[in-house]
């Protein structure tokens, strides 16, 4: 007898060990079909399990890891059966093909239930829309608002009030019949502040809902014109709600990386750095693999040397004649630094039309400083006679003393950099000719005063 005890006593052991999530699903009028149980991540699924319905209408979702937290839904090939809330890793459900969703029964998970009871009160509350008038259709969508803020409030602090909450827009206080300017700056700074009060950032689970990622997405391309400072402020805002090592926190430190690693306005990847230093390389609870810090690491590194207003490092070269001439050599009130690849198109390509386009440029009291990055002499000799850049300051690497990588982020070819008369860095990516004009034209107004 104590043998079999221990038995038992095992094989439940074993069970827990090997099955960390169980869900049973029962669907009458439903056999030999396949489910899906998948959930939100930005604007797309990703499945999470796989089961079989069998002869009974039986399927059981089972699996050795546990199941992230989140809002699901089943599905039934590329058809939404119904969604669930997971927050438990064992539970049940019971329902029927006449209708999955209003049918469905939940026991075991608290919240799986109360998110199906709101579903099931507001679907019966919608039905009084069919046949209804439009004034009584109105009536009844203000009813099925207030039941959804009356729902969330009754259950403040729950994953079911925190997804139904997100699904609200925030109230943005209206502009005066003949509003100013001041008047819009302050609306505009009202939704900036408070674009984030109804999502719970506090709560990982929400990584797995449909309202973050594109909130996010827009969030981003909207302050992305705002001064480095400002959106640092901003990101530090956001980042410190969410919680330490979750997966919440590592995709908003993520989204604001990636935003600004190549940011579309110069001087942006100040945030990128200060996002990657803080957050991913220095956090020693980011929760971040060594793949990723050992990466964000170098990426930081390289870009260091090359944000704007910081002094160039300098170019140890020799010109075609072997006569060393350095960057700092360089006598003037402007210098265009062009690293390139002679067999690189691109940089043949924009070799032409910095020569067409050099007459205006020289007479700003620019220079241009052509720095081979690549290490066979003769192909760049032969661009400097088939290109006939002449006009320019053709250098080349002759010492190997020059770490065009880490020391000027070359990454790709060409890669042009804008220095003022000290060799401060005044554009650091690649820009069209007038561009390049407007930084001057403005480092000139600071020059005589003018803004």
């Amino acid at each position: 007898m104590k043998n079999i005890i221990t038995l038992i006593c095992l094989l439940f052991i074993s069970q827990n060990l090997f099955s960390q999530h169980r869900i049973e699903l029962k669907i009458k009028g439903l056999r030999d079909s396949t489910l899906y149980l998948v959930h939100h991540y930005e604007d797309t699924f990703l499945s999470q399990d796989t089961a079989k319905v069998n002869a009974s209408g039986v399927a059981v979702f089972e699996g050795k890891k546990k199941l992230p937290l989140g809002f699901y839904v089943v599905a039934m090939g590329r058809s939404r059966i119904f969604d669930v809330v997971i927050n438990d890793q064992n539970f049940s459900m019971e329902t029927d093909t006449s209708d999955y969703t209003n049918h469905l029964k939940i026991t075991g998970s608290v919240e799986a239930k109360l998110f199906q009871d709101f579903v099931s009160q507001a679907n019966a509350k919608a039905q009084k829309l069919k046949g209804a008038t439009p004034a009584q259709k109105q009536q009844i969508y203000g009813e099925l608002e207030q039941f959804q803020k009356d729902y969330t409030k009754a259950h403040a602090g729950t994953f079911t009030s925190n997804i139904l909450r997100a699904g609200v827009d925030i109230e943005v206080p209206p502009l005066p019949a003949k509003p100013t300017l001041q008047d819009t700056i302050a609306q505009s700074n009202y939704y900036f502040k408070h674009y984030w009060d109804n999502i719970a950032l506090s709560d990982d689970r929400m990584l797995r809902t449909p309202f973050v990622g594109k909130r996010m997405d827009m969030y981003l391309k909207n302050i992305s014109y705002f001064e480095s400072d400002t959106i640092i402020q901003i990101a530090e805002n956001i980042i410190k709600q969410t919680p330490l090592k979750s997966d919440l926190r590592k995709y908003v430190v993520g989204k604001f990386a990636q935003k600004f690693i190549a940011a579309e306005i110069m001087g942006r990847e100040n945030v990128y750095i200060h996002v990657a230093e803080k957050y991913i390389i220095n956090d020693p609870d980011s929760g971040w693999d060594t793949s990723s810090i050992r990466r964000n690491k170098e990426y930081v590194t390289k870009m260091k040397p090359v944000m704007l207003g910081k002094k160039i490092l300098n170019m140890d070269m020799t010109d075609t004649l072997d006569i060393y001439t350095p960057l700092y050599g360089v006598k003037a009130d402007y210098t265009l630094v062009m690293i390139y690849d002679p067999e690189c198109h691109h940089c043949q390509e924009t070799t032409k039309k910095l020569l067409e386009e050099y007459p205006k440029l020289a007479v700003k009291g620019l220079k241009v400083y052509m720095a081979c990055g690549t290490r066979d002499k003769k192909k760049w000799l032969n661009f400097v006679r088939e290109f006939k850049t002449k006009p320019f300051i053709n250098v080349y690497d002759s010492y190997t003393m020059t770490d065009f990588s880490n020391n000027f982020n070359t990454t790709v070819y060409p890669n042009l950099l804008l220095l003022d008369k000290d060799k401060k860095i005044l554009a650091n990516k690649k820009l069209d000719i007038e561009q390049y004009m407007k930084i001057i034209s403005v480092e000139e107004g600071k020059k005589s005063g003018k803004k």
